[in-house]
């Protein structure tokens, strides 16, 4: 059986609505951090209060996915890594 993603999704507090290469969300799955303007959430989430190391207490939308979809940003794609126009969870 294939192992389920763990999945958070929490505000970018560094975003800045007047520069392009800035995204709203942070994404991180299975502690790698993406950054996007949209999620969509089509499995079973819930809030959570988690503790980051040197950053303190976050709170996200957590979720167990069963899998992933990455949607580029054309404009930004070989410019920023990890960084999408949307991520679609399922």
């Amino acid at each position: 059986m294939k192992e389920r993603l763990q999945v958070k999704i929490r505000f970018n507090t560094n975003y800045k609505e007047n520069d392009i290469l800035t995204k709203e969300w942070r994404v991180i799955v299975n502690g790698l951090e993406n950054f996007c303007n949209h999620v969509t959430v089509n499995c079973p989430s819930k809030t959570s209060k988690d503790y980051i190391e040197g950053v303190g207490n976050k709170w996200h939308i957590s979720c167990e996915a069963n899998g992933i979809e990455y949607i580029q940003d054309e404009e930004i794609k070989d410019k920023i890594p990890n960084s999408f126009k949307e991520i679609i969870l399922y």
